[in-house]
């Protein structure tokens, strides 16, 4: 499994890496559910507006819209696994989260742009705010230098998911991975919602 590393230069970009991606530490991304995981890796596959108002190609050479190429599959493993004694998870989609933040860091919240926090702002496409919020979350220690949370639970922006941001340093075990097969029947009903052609 690979934790998710963000590069200084992609850091200084609101739509660089990934949601919840701390400059210097690395985070592994899950979800509850194999739907979940399919969802989030298969977005980028969503046929966008100006996609579909193209002319359809005939060439051969050319996949279709909607199309996932068989060695995204190949390429990957579907792993179930647990976490040995995990630290609490800050869950960013609660009400409570939002004001113990608002109250904690309201002067770097309020140089975000943001008087308040809710859902569809930590949903939102802003990475500089969530990226603020998992970084805020990964340096938090006790007063003997001993970090305080394992990650950050969220929900998912593409359905009803229910997703973990895992902070490097967790320890992983009972690992389980298996192969994506075509006929996955959880990643059939990602692609009929997505509208994606699995190959």
């Amino acid at each position: 499994m690979n934790f998710s590393e963000i590069s200084p230069t992609d850091a200084q970009n609101s739509a660089g890496g990934n949601r919840l991606d701390v400059p210097g530490g690395g985070v592994l991304y899950a979800a509850s559910t194999a739907e979940g995981a399919y969802a989030e890796t298969l977005a980028r596959f969503r046929p966008t507006a100006a996609m579909r108002a193209l002319p359809r190609e005939s060439d051969e050479h050319f996949m279709e819209v909607g199309a996932v190429p068989a060695d995204w599959r190949t390429r990957r493993e579907l792993v179930r696994f647990a976490l040995e004694d995990p630290l609490p998870f800050i869950d960013v989609d609660a009400p409570a989260t939002h004001a113990f933040l608002t109250q904690e860091v309201p002067g770097n919240l309020a140089a975000l742009g943001y008087d308040t926090l809710d859902v569809a702002a930590v949903r939102g496409r802003d990475r500089f705010l969530t990226r603020f919020v998992a970084g805020w979350a990964f340096a938090q220690t006790d007063s003997e230098g001993r970090f305080l949370y394992s990650g950050i639970r969220y929900g998912s922006r593409l359905g009803d998911y229910e997703c973990w941001a895992i902070f490097q340093g967790a320890q992983i075990v009972n690992e389980q991975p298996s192969a994506i097969d075509r006929d996955d029947r959880h990643l059939a009903l990602v692609a009929r919602d997505f509208d994606l052609t699995i190959h």
